[in-house]
């Protein structure tokens, strides 16, 4: 049950390192790992971290030639892409480039861990402890929520363009999606998943995250309640049976209510109602961190196609429906990447600009921001970019 912690967060977090005396000893073991010793010791201690490296940096477009290669795409050149679907009688071509970038997640290795815990790493690479990258969320559950927060992105960014450029949306509220389940808990042994859409509980019907908080939260730990449930957000309907419990102390320490507990995180089920067709196909990249970059390509494909003003900008943060960017998680990793990629200016939220200037070259220009009129305003003003609001029917 919500409210609590966020339990999936892409955010950096670092790693504690051994004293200079235990490093000896590792310079030893890696040694050893290497000649085929040593492999158990560091394969547990690996087991408990991720990998953060730099990954891509895709340019959006509306190309056909932008087609799917290994779950990745990549344009006839092999650089990666990704594609922007709108009616053709609505797109400009795009003079510039925008690129969104992800970051290359993956388990440590034994000579991962080693190489850190030696300062071998190096200023691109981290090691991310698994508890604090996936937080409540059992690691099978990752690739889900990333899906999941993915086409929360996609969605968001082309409300945020379409509102940017005064067309009348709307939204549909479709239920309480799952966006957590805990493992161990009523909700996982039930086998309600990630991406489910629960619509009603013991037959009272529930519109919002909101709403199914305030249905179940007054039952008493032990009652049976009745959920009415659609797989993955489908059309299909089950009705899962689940014994509420009281909230494990584990769960009270990081900040859950004590209450009536059910062992999953909800939003709200929304279903966009746009005046057309608009989404961006990223492959197999997961996640919330492209909602600002695709924001800016919408914009400037419905708009002039002008936004850019010739040059090749990267962003990268979460966006909502009314322009607020928020933070993402790997922006050292991803500065890495989009220089590599030959940006010229980035975009990155406010709270990470830090991180983003440390690692940056001097061919970069970081530029923090908390709004899409900010991005907006600097493209203008700085890089000569076109954009016109007058573009929808005035909402």
């Amino acid at each position: 049950m919500t409210p609590g912690p966020p339990a999936h967060a892409q955010r950096a977090f670092p790693a504690r390192r051994l004293p200079i005396g235990p490093r000896i000893v590792l310079l030893l073991l890696l040694i050893g790992l290497i000649a085929g010793g040593a492999t158990a010791l560091a394969t547990h201690y690996a087991d408990g971290y991720f990998l953060f490296a730099p990954g891509t940096a895709p340019v959006i477009t509306d190309s056909a030639s932008c087609k799917p290669s290994q779950g990745l795409l990549s344009l006839p050149d092999g650089k990666p892409c990704v594609r922007l679907l709108l009616p053709k009688d609505k797109a400009h071509t795009i003079d510039g480039q925008l690129l969104m970038v992800d970051v290359e997640v993956s388990q440590a290795g034994p000579v991962d861990w080693a190489e850190y815990e030696l300062g071998l790493l190096g200023s691109e690479r981290q090691l991310i402890p698994v508890a604090d990258y996936a937080g409540i969320t059992p690691t099978s559950e990752l690739g889900c929520q990333d899906t999941q927060l993915m086409q929360s992105a996609n969605q968001q960014a082309a409300l945020a363009a379409l509102l940017a450029l005064h067309y009348h949306v709307a939204e549909k509220a479709l239920g309480a999606e799952v966006t957590t389940v805990v493992g161990g808990t009523p909700a996982w042994d039930a086998g309600i998943k990630c991406n489910d859409l629960i619509t009603a509980v013991d037959g009272k019907k529930v519109t919002n995250a909101t709403q199914f908080t305030d249905v179940v939260r007054p039952l008493p730990a032990g009652a049976m309640v009745r959920l009415t449930d659609h797989p993955g957000g489908g059309t299909a309907v089950k009705t899962v049976k689940v014994r509420l419990q009281t909230t494990p102390p584990k769960m009270v320490k990081l900040g859950f209510p004590q209450q009536a507990y059910l062992g999953v995180e909800v939003t709200d089920g929304l279903q966009p109602i746009l005046p057309f067709n608009v989404s961006v196909d990223a492959g197999d990249i997961g996640g919330p961190s492209a909602g600002l970059a695709f924001t800016l390509a919408i914009l400037d494909a419905l708009s002039s196609g002008r936004l850019t003003g010739g040059h090749t900008v990267a962003a990268t943060g979460t966006i909502t429906a009314d322009g607020q960017v928020g933070d993402v998680g790997g922006v050292q990793e991803k500065t890495v990447a989009v220089e590599r990629a030959g940006a010229q200016v980035f975009f990155v939220p406010q709270v990470e600009y830090t991180v983003a200037k440390k690692v940056a070259g001097r061919s970069l220009r970081i530029v923090p921001v908390t709004t899409l009129n900010q991005v907006l305003q600097v493209l203008q003003q700085d890089y000569g970019g076109g954009f016109s609001e007058a573009q929808g029917t005035q909402a």
